[in-house]
């Protein structure tokens, strides 16, 4: 499934339900994102599915 679980019980402000988030980007960037998922970029782009909407900035 294309799912993904965020732990934002650290995070250092108020984050509601509706809240944007960035998965990755400039910060942080999506090779620091892999090493902390134990992969490589390559897989955390080419494996997302049609599912989310997608907003290029």
């Amino acid at each position: 499934m294309d799912m993904i679980v965020i732990d934002v019980s650290t995070a250092p402000e108020d984050i509601a339900l509706d809240s944007k988030v960035i998965l990755w980007g400039d910060a942080p960037h999506v090779d620091e994102v892999a090493a902390h998922a134990g992969t490589i970029s390559y897989e955390l782009l080419c494996r997302l599915s049609i599912r989310p909407n997608r907003i290029q900035v």
